[in-house]
């Protein structure tokens, strides 16, 4: 479920140049990662106008509102089209927020002439088994119009395949795709895709509740159904960020969760980041892995990082540029070289998997303030901790730098971020706080990335370095693993 709303929250204008992405090809402003469809239009809704392969170079024109899409073309000029954002490695000094704006449709290749008809006739209608996807959340009626009773909810996002229309098509008979839904749905809040509407039979059948669809022609993985959980603003704003400590503690809870963890298989000396760019970023950890550091006068913390070792350097599946608290959850996302894609298996559960963590440290909110309400990302924040105690690795949350041109909305999500915590009694780390005094919040000029510090030294945990995002946030993370560790591990 969720997956144009999972598309639409990725909120690539915080794609930006990562050390350590694939380098993109000399002269060209980006490389797919992946073979990736080239549409005609930005989303997954309009035709596809060619499949390029993994490390094809690209030469970017402009990009969609969020920039989640960019318009670009191959070197050679052969093909041009719209491309996910999430799935290119941009050249260095290449952001997808930094192309100019367009909503340019791009027409595909003119068809082949069709002979004329010796006689003008109706379209006819194309035959059923079209999909589409919810825009929003919607209502499944047992027949096509608001008078009819509804038999259940889809959230926004989920797949649909067409049976059928009404007379004026303002309504579609469809199911999802794993049969368990079906029923009539208003054809206006529908993202359609390969057909119309107008293109479906007609068809006046009211559908009784409970009735099975059709079965699929083919098994389907699918994306998960996540129930939106009621959201009371109330129930956080009394939370004063201020009043939470920096480092994060062990708690009893944790404690539990490891021991079920070691039960299962996993690994102690493993710590798995999951978050977005500023996660994935080697600026984070990493250096601690390769030796490139200081402690200057935190050399307590020497143990921790002889523990988990070369996992703070390793490369996250749960983490990536745009990646947001829905996204790290949805199959449609994942890694389909590594990760289990044809068995649902989401970037979370995928990184689980692989490298069998004890604990994991969880930071998202920058990009999610910004597609997402509050109840959603409430919602999706719960579903990744859960996913985490399930798998029993201990999930540290994180509050987040934030953005400084929506510093309410900032304030807000760090409010639930924290609420979560003490609702799981799980580990917190105050990020928020512990940047709060740093020029600018601990942000770059733009007020809403990680300050990146000189000469790259993230791990330098000394003067002037100290006063950057990046190098604090490893501080505080490395003392929270370490609080952890010698209090929940041990």
């Amino acid at each position: 479920m969720l997956r144009r709303m999972a598309f639409l929250a990725l909120a690539a204008a915080f794609v930006l140049t990562l050390a350590g992405a694939p380098a993109a090809a000399q002269g060209s402003d980006a490389t797919t990662t992946y073979t990736l469809n080239m549409r005609a239009g930005p989303g997954t809704g309009y035709a596809t106008l060619a499949t390029l392969p993994g490390g094809t170079p690209l030469i970017l024109e402009a990009r969609n509102a969020d920039a989640s899409w960019v318009l670009g073309r191959t070197l050679d000029g052969a093909q041009r089209g719209w491309l996910a954002s999430l799935y290119l490695a941009f050249s260095p000094g290449v952001s997808a927020i930094r192309l100019p704006l367009s909503e340019e449709i791009v027409p595909g290749p003119a068809p082949a002439p069709a002979p004329a008809p010796a006689e003008s006739a109706p379209e006819a209608p194309a035959a059923g088994g079209g999909t589409a996807a919810t825009r929003y959340q919607m209502n499944v009626r047992s027949g096509p119009g608001t008078q009819h009773s509804a038999l259940g909810q889809l959230p926004a996002g989920t797949p649909l395949v067409l049976e059928a229309r009404n007379a004026e098509s303002s309504w579609v008979l469809a199911h999802t795709p794993d049969g368990r839904v079906r029923g009539w749905l208003a054809s206006q809040y529908l993202t359609f895709s390969g057909v119309s509407a107008a293109g479906l039979p007609v068809s006046a059948e009211i559908v009784a509740a409970g009735a099975p669809a059709a079965a699929p022609a083919v098994e389907y993985a699918g994306e998960r159904e996540i129930q939106m959980l009621p959201f009371n603003a109330a129930s956080v704003t009394g939370i004063n960020l201020a009043a939470y400590p920096v480092v994060g503690r062990a708690t009893s809870r944790a404690r539990q969760i490891f021991l079920a963890g070691r039960a299962l298989g996993n690994n102690p000396n493993v710590v798995a980041k999951v978050g977005d760019c500023s996660s994935e970023h080697w600026y984070f950890l990493n250096s601690f892995a390769w030796g490139d550091y200081n402690l200057g006068s935190y050399a307590h913390l020497q143990p921790v990082i002889n523990h988990f070792g070369e996992s703070l350097a390793y490369d996250s599946e749960a983490t990536h540029n745009g990646f947001n608290a829905n996204a790290v959850l949805m199959s449609m996302w994942a890694n389909p070289a590594v990760c289990q894609v044809e068995n649902g298996e989401s970037p979370l559960a995928c990184e689980f998997r692989l490298h069998r963590p004890s604990v994991a440290v969880i930071m998202f909110g920058t990009s999610d303030l910004l597609v997402m309400s509050p109840a959603q990302f409430n919602t999706f924040m719960r579903q990744i901790v859960e996913d985490s105690i399930e798998a029993g690795v201990i999930p540290i949350l994180s509050t987040f730098p934030g953005n400084l041109g929506f510093w309410q909305e900032t304030i807000l999500y760090n409010q639930i971020v924290v609420r979560i915590a003490l609702d799981y009694d799980i580990p917190l780390i105050n990020l928020w706080l512990a940047l709060e005094a740093l020029p600018n919040h601990g942000l770059e000029p733009d007020g809403f990335h990680l300050g990146e510090p000189p000469y790259g030294a993230a791990c330098m945990l000394t003067d002037p370095y100290l006063s950057t995002g990046y190098t604090t946030r490893n501080l505080v993370t490395m003392q929270t693993l370490d609080a952890v560790w010698r209090g929940a591990m041990q």
